[in-house]
């Protein structure tokens, strides 16, 4: 099924002009923005920059005149993509996706994609949530955010060391893609099973399980609801994660990674971050936990794990190995 929610000019961008008086030279544009203005909302971030551009493309590079149509996994791990009741969608990839329309001077559409491969070009101009760098057809570009399985604790954000894992109650959704990954592991510790993330986070801050393990976006999603919990590192090598665009289309190619650099310059990717993120800082090597050993297998049969988001349709998906949640773009 294709669910169509058309938007106007989103205009994430953040306060671009005001930005290139006031930020020039500055380190840390978010921390000036706040300064300035106070903590950003992404509305507030949203409120300067559309209205200006020209649109930057047409067809036949894009589908439609005018408009950015964006596939999404509606499926995707909460905060990437989430649906209420009434068909509205919020989240990383939405914010991320207006905020390179806008740059692009065009408003945008999105569509509900299963197969990248099969809708570029034919449904959708570009696939949001995309990883690897070039497969079946789709070229992934401009990276904006991280896809890895993480360890959550009671504490302040670090790297937890592998011995400080063994021997510990680590918690994770039943039937999980997490829970599959840490059994293939060489990790010697006890694993508590939940229904869903919510659970499972309640039985951390209630000090019932020593740990967590799950999405890492959405573990730093749901740890906003609590003072005291934070990402101890990951257990396996953050990938990133991009933007797809069908491989023959170059020139979208090309505007797409100028779109999402300068949403990366301009700081409105740190505003879109920290809305959904906190303060979870960008993932890579150094994220992961060291010396713990994964076996090769498959997560075939796992379900995402489920955070339960009030005014969502239903439990949010949260996939949560590396490349589960990303589009499939097969072919």
């Amino acid at each position: 099924m294709t669910r169509n929610k058309t938007l106007g000019r989103c205009g994430v961008a953040l306060l671009s002009a005001a930005a290139a008086v006031s930020l020039a030279g500055c380190s840390n544009p978010v921390s000036a923005l706040q300064q300035t203005f106070g903590t950003p909302s992404v509305a507030e971030a949203r409120a300067k920059q559309a209205a200006a551009v020209p649109a930057q493309l047409s067809a036949p590079t894009i589908i439609k005149d005018g408009t950015l149509t964006v596939g999404l996994d509606t499926s995707a791990s909460a905060p990437r993509c989430l649906t209420s009741h009434d068909g509205s969608m919020q989240g990383y990839d939405i914010d991320m996706a207006c905020a390179v329309a806008d740059e692009l001077g065009l408003q945008v559409e999105f569509v509900s994609v299963s197969n990248a491969s099969q809708a570029l070009g034919q449904t959708c101009d570009v696939v949001m949530g995309a990883s690897a760098s070039s497969t079946g057809g789709v070229t992934v570009v401009g990276a904006y955010a991280e896809d890895a399985v993480g360890f959550f604790h009671k504490g302040s954000e670090q790297v937890a060391a592998k011995e400080d894992l063994v021997g510990k109650t680590i918690g994770v959704q039943d039937g999980s893609a997490s829970q599959q990954l840490l059994k293939r592991s060489d990790l010697e510790a006890r694993q508590e099973s939940f229904e869903n993330l919510n659970d499972a986070f309640d039985a951390l801050e209630q000090g019932i399980v020593d740990y967590v393990l799950c999405d890492a976006f959405s573990g730093a999603y749901l740890q906003a609801g609590y003072g005291d919990i934070a990402f101890c590192g990951s257990l396996n090598v953050p990938q990133s994660v991009g933007v797809g665009v069908a491989a023959t289309n170059t020139e979208l190619q090309s505007a797409v990674k100028a779109a999402v650099d300068k949403v990366t310059s301009d700081g409105v990717s740190d505003v879109v971050r920290s809305r959904w993120l906190g303060g979870l800082t960008p993932l890579g090597d150094a994220s992961q936990v060291s010396g713990i050993e994964v076996s090769a297998g498959t997560v075939e049969g796992a379900t995402s794990d489920t955070t339960e988001v009030e005014g969502a349709a239903s439990g949010v998906q949260d996939g949560s190995t590396a490349g589960t949640n990303a589009a499939d773009i097969a072919g």
